[in-house]
């Protein structure tokens, strides 16, 4: 018998995490390293939750299976890669956070034993929510994060102290069918606010980002409109809050990996660890908060595996995508692989003899933006050291880094090199595929409205939604 219990993070960034060469203490995350896989060059699919998390489900790219906006879902007869292992006997279970919108809130998941933070339905319960989340209301949004920042009690705390609970509690239990266990976490994802102890213990030590107020002449209007100018003190406390949030996390993940320890001890079966995030955080560089670049801090996740078959201490620089999940899993188990799917199983590097360097594969990642009422598509693809980012509208302003050379991303190299970036541009330019995405997004614009009008007549379940956030987590934090 195989188990196998993921733990997937929200927002967090790799590069501000000790294990990642960051100020963020995180020992549990250290130990898992150390006794696994790690893959140090993992990136999301798009740097935006729902996108990022469908895509990681089906394993296909956002363009491919239609989701770019976090008003979206994929429909019910898309397969994720949970269905074959439901078919193979597993149960599956989702414990925690998600991102599902509409009334299929598994696909593919057997059980679900804590709801979600945020919306599950088309239509937001925008009065609800303000009341259940007091000063917090509107800070988890990247415009609005900056207005609440501080140490004390947070609802997204509060929220993963009860999924936290939830799964220590069945793993406490004992389960007849194999197990494949999703814990979804809201943390490090804003509100800046994070444990008063975590907060202090950053607040001193944190320094302003490389790049603090500069805009480099490589930046388009759309990357412009990004920016979020804010005083030395409010993104130096932004940045102590997230970090403690990183350490809040890593304390999480040490729960849960122990309790899934035992769990399989008991069992005698043979285990698989994995934690990974579906996108990170800018906190403040280039003056950007949150996601939705494909700079580096936002567009790298962390992506660790554990367990039986997997080496110890291992980290591997060849490049991978969070859409590897699913064929890994699948893999590992030995469960049918979801046909058609863009990511690719890592299994091969657990077998491996020797350290694995960079191989030739090219990641991509995508993203729409709105721009002036009209719809861009970004585009960001990385092979060897190089990283290419474009947006449609904007294609004679694209991006080339050379990430060895200049890991801070801070030169645009398009021009050193000609065959690079006509080989990047290749991608995109036969077939006119900005122009496809673009035309599939308006018509499924149109879709999501025409849902939103059926389920305002219906009526709006939003069972599925925690709505529990305590009275003493919706004022100021103690420490600001």
């Amino acid at each position: 018998m195989k188990d196998i219990l993921v733990f997937m993070s929200d927002q967090h960034s790799p590069l501000y995490s000790e294990f990642g060469g960051g100020m963020a203490e995180t020992p549990e995350l250290n130990r898992l390293c150390e006794d696994g896989t790690s893959f140090t060059e993992t990136y999301t699919s798009c740097p935006l939750c729902v996108p990022a998390r469908m895509s990681m489900l089906t394993g296909r790219l956002p363009s491919g299976n239609g989701v770019m906006v976090n008003l979206d879902t994929i429909p019910d007869i898309m397969p994720t890669f949970l269905h074959p292992f439901v078919a193979a006997g597993y149960e599956t279970v989702l414990i925690g956070r998600m991102h599902f919108v509409g009334k299929d809130q598994r696909h593919g998941f057997t059980k679900r034993l804590a709801q979600d933070m945020t919306p599950v339905t088309w239509n937001r319960p925008v009065d609800r929510m303000r009341r259940e989340r007091g000063v917090f209301d509107g800070t988890y949004d990247a415009r609005g994060c900056v207005r609440v920042i501080g140490g004390g009690e947070t609802p997204v705390v509060n929220y993963d102290e009860m999924v936290t609970a939830a799964a220590l509690e069945y793993l406490s239990e004992e389960h007849e069918k194999p197990q494949l266990i999703v814990v979804g976490t809201y943390a490090p994802h804003f509100p800046y606010v994070a444990p008063k102890d975590l907060y202090q213990k950053y607040r001193h030590r944190v320094r302003l980002p490389e790049l603090f107020h500069e805009t480099p002449d490589y930046m388009n209007p759309i990357l412009i409109n990004r920016k979020n100018v804010v005083d030395e003190e409010t993104v130096l406390s932004a940045q102590a809050a997230y970090l403690g949030l990183i350490t809040y996390t890593d304390q999480k993940v040490g729960q849960i990996r122990r309790a899934f320890d035992k769990y399989t001890k008991r069992r005698g079966s043979e285990a698989l660890f994995c934690y990974l995030s579906d996108h990170g955080d800018q906190a403040g560089e280039r003056d950007i908060f949150g996601k939705c670049t494909f700079f580096e801090k936002s567009a790298k996740i962390p992506m660790i595996f554990q367990g039986d078959g997997v080496p110890k201490g291992r980290k591997v620089s060849a490049l991978a995508s969070i859409m590897d999940l699913g064929p890994t899993l699948c893999s590992w188990a030995g469960v049918k692989q979801v046909p058609g799917t863009d990511g690719e199983s890592l299994n091969r590097f657990f077998e491996e003899k020797k350290d694995v360097a960079a191989d030739g594969r090219m990641i991509v990642s995508e993203m729409l933006e709105r721009d002036k009422g009209e719809l861009r598509v970004g585009l960001m693809l990385r092979k060897g050291c190089f990283k290419y980012m474009v947006y449609s509208g904007y294609e004679t302003q694209d991006i080339l880094f050379d990430l060895v050379q200049d890991p801070q991303e801070k030169r645009n190299v398009i021009d050193q090199y000609p065959q690079v970036a006509k080989e990047f541009r290749r991608y995109f330019a036969e077939g006119d595929l900005f122009a496809e995405i673009e035309e599939n997004q308006r018509n499924r614009a149109l879709a999501v409205s025409w849902m939103t009008a059926w389920e305002k007549q219906v009526g709006i379940d939003d069972s599925e939604r925690w709505s529990s956030n305590p009275d003493s987590a919706k004022d100021y934090p103690v420490v600001q």
